[in-house]
């Protein structure tokens, strides 16, 4: 929100200093609502504090989605949850498509929502244990794509809650159906086709494509959960998603200029088209929420990422470095190999 104060002439000090003080507490009350600890962020709406959200637990504008059970065998929320936050299990967000698992399907998103009493006017907060950041933002972006305007995620995770010893609850709130309305951002989502016919083009049309993946299998030194090759997309850069985190008992995302100084390294800036891949679009949304942290307006993940690319019959490079950074002016990077023998891959998640 940009707040304006004018100052009149006369008693030219005094005024000042008063419009100064008055500007200062406009902010301060324009965003107090999202009191977080180490901001600096353009969009600092985007994180809400544990104390803000203490506050608003029982807001009839604020549904809180939990996201700590993402395996199915999981059932952590009925051990205990914030209270008033609605349990939110991997299929509402991941399902399969044409063949590929782990794909986002609208539909099951939608009736997650409306069957949850949520609409497209209440504010959203997102919650998981810092472990599971990845589920949290994975619906932060799915939202987005949605066109929700109010979303945020809590900085540190309910490990920060318990941390702090906020309260915590079995009980299990329902809140009436409802409906959503959608209003699609379709450049939120990338699909595999579409990042196929802008291999070669990426230094023309201003892309940077993120691969939030761990360094090794970015390199191609180890296997991705549920892949089918070992490497990654052509051009692609690594950032993996825990560089833009700090703590230790609990993780919060790093200030405003830690976050861009790590997207200045890989070539990234709001001007670009900033495009975000990992195994299956999780990882890739913690990148793409810092991404959207700082604004930057032409962000969207890949929500096939690495799954899809190796399922098909699309180029892939290993090595350390991206070999033609998607432009075709350096020499290519070695292409990458499936292994003569696939290795146990962890279970599905997030």
């Amino acid at each position: 929100m940009e707040m304006k104060t004018k100052c009149k002439h006369p008693a030219l000090g005094w005024s000042i200093v008063l419009c100064s003080i008055t500007l200062m507490a406009c902010q301060v009350l324009a965003s107090s609502a999202f009191a977080v600890e180490n901001g600096g962020y353009p969009r600092s709406d985007f994180l809400v504090s544990t104390q803000w959200l203490q506050d608003h637990l029982n807001d009839p504008n604020v549904r809180i989605i939990d996201r700590q059970d993402t395996l199915p065998d999981e059932d952590l929320f009925a051990k205990g949850h914030i209270p008033n936050a609605l349990r939110m299990t991997t299929d509402a967000v991941k399902g399969t498509k044409l063949g590929i698992p782990e794909m986002f399907i609208a539909k099951n998103f939608i009736d997650y929502l409306e069957s949850h009493g949520i609409s497209s006017d209440h504010h959203v907060v997102i919650v998981a244990p810092c472990s599971k950041l990845q589920a949290a933002t994975r619906v932060f972006w799915a939202l987005e794509l949605f066109g929700h305007t109010k979303v945020s995620l809590l900085d540190g995770g309910t490990d920060k809650w318990l941390a702090e010893k906020r309260p915590w609850t079995t009980d299990v709130k329902s809140y009436p159906k409802t409906s959503y309305k959608v209003d699609l951002q379709r450049q939120r989502l990338l699909t595999g086709e579409e990042l196929f016919g802008w291999l070669g083009l990426f230094k023309q049309l201003d892309i940077v494509l993120i691969d939030a993946r761990k360094a090794d299998e970015y390199a191609g030194q180890k296997m991705s959960r549920a892949s089918e090759k070992l490497g990654r997309i052509p051009g692609a850069v690594s950032l993996p998603f825990d560089r833009l985190l700090v703590g230790d008992s609990y993780k919060e995302f790093k200030t405003a200029n830690e976050i861009k100084q790590a997207f200045d390294s890989v070539g990234a800036a709001p001007a670009k088209n900033v495009f975000f891949s990992c195994v299956s679009g999780c990882a890739a949304s913690v990148d793409y929420f810092a991404a959207r942290l700082l604004g930057f307006p032409k962000a969207a993940v890949y929500d096939g990422s690495w799954i899809e690319w190796s399922r098909k019959d699309y180029p892939v490079e290993a090595g350390d470095q991206a070999g033609t950074n998607g432009s075709g002016d350096k020499e290519k990077a070695p292409k990458a190999k499936s292994p003569a023998k696939k290795p146990e891959l962890p279970r599905t998640g997030c």
